[in-house]
């Protein structure tokens, strides 16, 4: 088992996950494309320092450069535009929610696109985890069950994000993993530029310091380091795997936002919150060790 990757792929979660809260009050200050922007400028500035002459010295080929500005407008620019806008009317919780679909949309991807077969474990612990999700979901503390706008972008960014981590598999064959992120992010950033000349600046709060650092060293660790993070170890796992990691995301952003928020945790909540790492360690701890198991007997008949 590669425990020590699953716990570096939940730290990328668990920092995923603050990402709901910090977004909700983010989105109270400036519009969804403007806190994009920001971020992705803040990520592509951090990025470019640390890492220039890594930068620099990268040679990726027309084909390569073709992969990484599909992956960058899908898995950055739709994803991160989508994440903030669904956050606009809708509640952290239920976007949350809606991005646990992602280990299953993943690998039905992964099914259709590179032939990937999972076992009925995998498929069982999904759908065990989708379940308690459900049953966190159903608590409604500050939540809403309607399928408006906000809960279209939430869609919007789910599906981007699967298809970004099945796209993350085959770049990550030919490219570094720092490579892949700080291009990804420079591409999905100037890929939004252009439509600042058409947005209208709304009228909002006036951000202070706190706020601006806030936006700041939140997109540097959020969507910098965890990304950066995530791009190296996902390939060592497998995108479906790792994506069944993002059921964990409902539950810290209760957590969050009971301590934050001071949201009341209910009965629904625990119920699902069992639920939900129940099937984690279904599709992942023990499918892995049926697979292992077979592979080994195959090895000893052969």
């Amino acid at each position: 088992m590669k425990l020590k990757i699953y716990g570096t792929l939940i730290f990328c979660v668990s920092l995923w996950a603050s990402n709901f809260i910090i977004g909700a009050v983010l989105v109270n200050y400036w519009s969804a494309l403007h806190v994009s922007i920001y971020r992705l400028i803040c990520i592509s500035l951090f990025l470019g320092v640390i890492g220039f002459p890594m930068i620099r010295k990268a040679r990726i080929r027309p084909k390569q450069w073709l992969l990484l500005c599909i992956a960058a407008i899908l898995g950055v620019s739709i994803n991160h535009l989508s994440f903030f806008k669904s956050l606009e009317t809708t509640s952290p919780i239920t976007a949350a929610y809606i991005l646990a679909l992602t280990p299953i949309i993943t690998g039905i991807i992964n099914g259709i696109v590179r032939g990937e077969r999972k076992s009925w474990l995998f498929w069982l612990g999904s759908i065990i985890s989708f379940i308690g999700v459900g049953f966190i979901i159903s608590a409604k503390q500050g939540a809403s069950m309607q399928f408006g706008i906000g809960e279209f972008f939430s869609f919007c960014t789910m599906l981007s994000f699967a298809i970004f981590l099945v796209m993350l598999d085959v770049l990550r064959k030919e490219l570094d993993s720092f490579t892949i992120t700080f291009f990804t992010s420079f591409l999905g950033c100037i890929a939004l530029l252009p439509f600042l000349f058409f947005a209208q600046v709304p009228v909002k709060q006036v951000a202070e310091l706190p706020i601006i650092l806030l936006l700041i060293i939140s997109a540097i660790l959020v969507h910098g380091v965890s990304n950066l993070v995530w791009n190296a170890k996902q390939h060592e796992v497998g995108s479906t795997n790792a994506a069944i990691l993002l059921n964990l995301e409902p539950i810290i952003t209760m957590i969050l936002s009971m301590i934050i928020l001071q949201a009341i945790i209910q009965s629904n909540h625990i119920i699902g919150g069992v639920l939900v790492l129940a099937g984690i360690v279904i599709s992942v701890i023990v499918n892995d060790k049926v697979l292992l198991q077979k592979n080994v007997k195959s090895k000893l008949q052969f």
